[in-house]
């Protein structure tokens, strides 16, 4: 489910509707020009600077990360997009950050410290 939230003291005229139109705007402009492993995500109007802004997100099987972020103004027209190249670049650095919780007989763990590199124990 995608939010929307406001930044600032005051709140554009229409909010919600106009979050649900950059969001559309964003979701589209992701999938013509970066594919189907990116999407739209929260949406926020900053009134410093005037601007709609759209996470740009991307699903793994364990998580949902924010890869990026795009910018619109009022009309819609989108001010700034985080490049796709550096997207990928911070989906991969943070795919090799992601850890995984493993059930394993306590009897094993010596072995799993002997064979995986970098590995840490809880326990």
């Amino acid at each position: 489910m995608v939010s929307f939230k406001m930044l600032g003291d005051q709140t554009p005229k229409g909010e919600t509707m106009k979050s649900k139109e950059m969001y559309e705007t964003a979701q589209e402009y992701l999938i013509e020009n970066m594919g189907n492993q990116v999407s739209a995500g929260d949406v926020y109007y900053d009134n410093s600077t005037k601007t709609w802004n759209v996470k740009i997100i991307s699903k793994t099987p364990h998580d949902i990360l924010i890869v990026g972020e795009m910018h619109l103004d009022d009309e819609k027209t989108i001010v700034y997009v985080t490049p796709g190249e550096q997207v990928l670049k911070i989906l991969r650095s943070k795919l090799k950050e992601e850890r995984v919780l493993i059930d394993v007989p306590a009897d094993a763990l010596a072995r799993i410290k002997e064979t995986v590199p970098d590995v840490t124990v809880y326990g």
